[in-house]
């Protein structure tokens, strides 16, 4: 995505035995792309130090960077990251919910900086949905764009270990995009997904009766997950629609929501490199997201055959799963193990 600099004067600097590596500011480039159908990637550009937002991992350094897209906005972004004492493990990406707009942490960056992996936060200007009604699948570019850059510069295109992320929510819906639409499928080893992503099928969400399958067993303690949006003015204005949520919604809208969503017709949804763990919070009263997640879930084929899918209820409320200790510490003894390269 980024070419090559001669210099070692890096925005994030890495000291390994090979020399020196991290974000560099360069001259932006297209990035490479293997998967078939691929969306086109944007550009990445640093723009200087920043200060790190709360809930940076422990001795991280902040960068400010700005990425374009085709034919959206561009917008800047916040990224951290955080080295562990040893010989890196690889490289994880935490990744925030609904807009993107703080570094997600959760006590997981510490974690996992002791078990030896980088650990990267990312945090948006304004949200990354929002592009004036292009659409989700557009706006998602930026994230995608994103994470390819980590990989570039972070990862340095390390095959030999692991590369992965987790995200909550719209984050997870991020990730999810990435690998369905531009090709992320191609670096990321292990994913984890919590709480959806809630915008697996926009338009079952928006116009309920559209779905006719049968209940959305999604586990033992839930075994008919709602699906259906609470309002539709987030997707409206994301979408540039007008009816999510009406009672008669229109044709046209539909027809874009569908479109739009991460299980849709020219989605690439398999990934026989990429391995995946969901995880959903199922005291009542249930997100929609758990349902929309399940939609995900049921279409996707990753390493794992099956996709992982872990449920907890009492202790969580709502999206936030990993309020529940034992959620936690599943999420990170699975990261710790699968976190390990699947590309080479």
């Amino acid at each position: 995505m980024i070419s090559s600099a001669r210099s070692c004067v890096s925005l994030l600097v890495l000291i390994l035995v090979a020399g020196c590596v991290g974000l560099q500011a360069q001259d932006n480039d297209s990035p490479a792309q293997t998967t078939q159908n691929a969306l086109p990637l944007g550009t990445v550009k640093v723009l200087g130090p920043a200060t790190c937002l709360p809930n940076a991992s422990k001795g991280a350094v902040c960068k400010s960077v700005n990425v374009s897209c085709p034919g959206i906005a561009d917008l800047t972004a916040t990224i951290s990251q955080a080295l562990p004492k040893v010989t890196a493990k690889g490289t994880i990406i935490l990744v925030s919910g609904h807009g993107g707009t703080a570094f997600f942490n959760s006590g997981f960056s510490d974690k996992y900086l002791v078990d030896g992996f980088r650990v990267v936060q990312l945090a948006w200007t304004t949200d990354w949905e929002d592009t004036n009604g292009v659409g989700l699948t557009a706006a998602s570019c930026r994230g995608a764009t994103l994470f390819k850059f980590i990989f570039d510069r972070v990862q340095q295109g390390d095959r030999s270990t692991g590369f992965c992320a987790q995200g909550t929510s719209g984050g997870g819906a991020a990730i999810a995009y990435s690998m369905s639409q531009y090709g992320l499928s191609d670096y990321f080893d292990y994913v984890v997904i919590a709480a959806g992503p809630g915008v697996a099928r926009m338009d079952y969400g928006c116009a309920k009766d559209l779905y006719t399958g049968p209940p959305l067993n999604l586990c033992s303690q839930l075994t008919d997950a709602p699906y259906d949006f609470f309002g539709g003015d987030k997707v409206n204005g994301w979408e540039n629609t007008t009816t999510c949520a009406a009672k008669n919604p229109s044709q046209s809208d539909i027809d874009k929501w569908a479109a739009d969503s991460i299980v849709t017709t020219n989605a690439n949804l398999s990934y026989p490199k990429t391995a995946m763990s969901f995880f959903m919070c199922v005291t009542q009263p249930v997100n929609n997201s758990t349902g929309q997640g399940k939609f995900l879930v049921d279409q996707v084929a990753p390493k794992n055959v099956h996709p992982d899918v872990n449920c907890y209820s009492g202790v969580c409320q709502g999206e936030a799963v990993w309020q529940d200790t034992n959620a936690f510490n599943k999420t990170h003894s699975q990261m710790r193990t699968k976190c390990v390269p699947n590309h080479q």
